[in-house]
């Protein structure tokens, strides 16, 4: 199985068609959100018809869909193919004043006899239905409006348009977040409470996308953006969020641009959620390219000392100063092989990556 998203789950205690071979154990999968999850945006609403809110359905549904991507990974890790008997129950915790909803999805892990994918017959994601509901009429149409808005820059940004845009994957409003984020950035310097509630948003925002998506948005905008204060943060955002991704990363790091290639190389010390033999096979071959790639861009050259007539190794750096060898230039700050001081060096990245693999051999033979 090739991740987590390959695992099928139903409510049933059996699948048509397919024999369970084995029954390995029951697994679970809770979410705890605050009560201010949803009176945030409820007092603001204006999407309420006949008593019902949509974006509280969308918010209510996107919980379900996280607790049931969760239980999936809890299945695949254990080498499961499949959850039978899933049951989700929402219940609220109190406390000193305080409460809270948890989603506990429950379900019996399974292996089964042939693989899911031939014999499922599930839906391909590109079928469109032979009908459609007024929900998804509303929502299409303020999701046209709201891109329109976007394109012309004229989009505010509040609570509710935050909220839609997450729940509702509307990724092509990634361009205007990044042009209001880097606003940010420079208005605040990067420090003030505005910037980080921007970021917080944004990572909702980009956790919320497909996959494919998030990969898509996030790698090419490190590769085109010049800013390198706000690649920085798309960064953490990869970090944080554990999309390590190996042809993405290869791709920065087979750039012309040195600063891409840089990038890349904070990049691939980051995590996925979850690996297996053939990250192994790619981890080594970052390493290997590494070790070839980053060689030295200064030129290593000789200079009689003062006041004596031996002579001492120095290296002259790209932007024409001398320095003293293993020091940082004296001009531009960097060092041989082009890095600041405070920046990822290859070897760092080369060590780190190796203990990595280390650690994933003992888990996979």
């Amino acid at each position: 199985m090739v991740n987590p998203k390959d695992v099928l789950v139903v409510t049933t205690s059996s699948v048509d068609g397919l024999k369970v071979k084995r029954y390995l154990k029951p697994v679970s999968a809770h979410i705890v959100a605050g009560t201010n999850l949803f009176n945030d945006f409820l007092g603001g609403l204006t999407d309420v018809f006949g008593g019902r809110s949509y974006t509280y359905q969308k918010q209510l549904r996107s919980l379900y869909e996280e607790a049931i991507e969760r239980i999936k990974f809890a299945a695949y890790e254990i080498g499961a193919n499949c959850i039978v008997g899933l049951n989700i129950d929402m219940d609220e915790i109190s406390g000193k004043g305080k409460s809270m909803f948890m989603l506990t999805a429950v379900g019996t892990a399974v292996i089964l006899e042939k693989e899911v994918a031939e014999k499922a017959h599930l839906p391909k994601p590109d079928e469109k239905p032979d009908h459609v509901g007024l929900e998804r009429i509303d929502i299409l149409r303020y999701k046209k409006k709201i891109i329109e808005e976007a394109n012309t820059g004229s989009l505010s940004l509040n609570e509710y348009v935050w909220n839609f845009i997450t729940t509702n994957q509307v990724d092509e409003v990634f361009p205007f977040l990044l042009n209001k984020f880097t606003t940010t950035i420079v208005n605040d310097h990067g420090l003030l409470e505005a910037t980080n509630q921007f970021y917080k948003q944004l990572v909702s925002y980009i956790d919320a996308l497909p996959e494919h998506k998030k990969l898509d948005l996030l790698y090419n905008s490190i590769k085109n953006e010049s800013s390198e204060l706000l690649t920085s943060k798309l960064s953490d955002i990869i970090n944080e969020l554990n999309l390590f991704d190996y042809n993405y990363s290869m791709e920065l790091l087979n750039s012309d641009n040195f600063r891409t290639k840089k990038r890349a190389l904070r990049i691939v010390t980051y995590n996925k959620p979850y690996y297996n033999t053939q990250d192994i096979q790619e981890l080594q071959h970052i390493r290997s390219y590494i070790q070839q790639a980053f060689t030295e861009r200064g030129t290593r050259t000789t200079k009689k000392q003062l006041l004596s007539s031996k002579e001492k190794e120095v290296w002259t750096c790209e932007c024409g100063k001398t320095s003293d060898i293993d020091t940082y230039c004296n001009g531009c700050g960097q060092d041989i092989y082009g890095f600041k001081q405070n920046e990822m060096k290859p070897a760092d990245a080369d060590n780190y990556i190796g203990e990595k693999i280390e650690l994933i051999s003992e888990y996979i033979k």
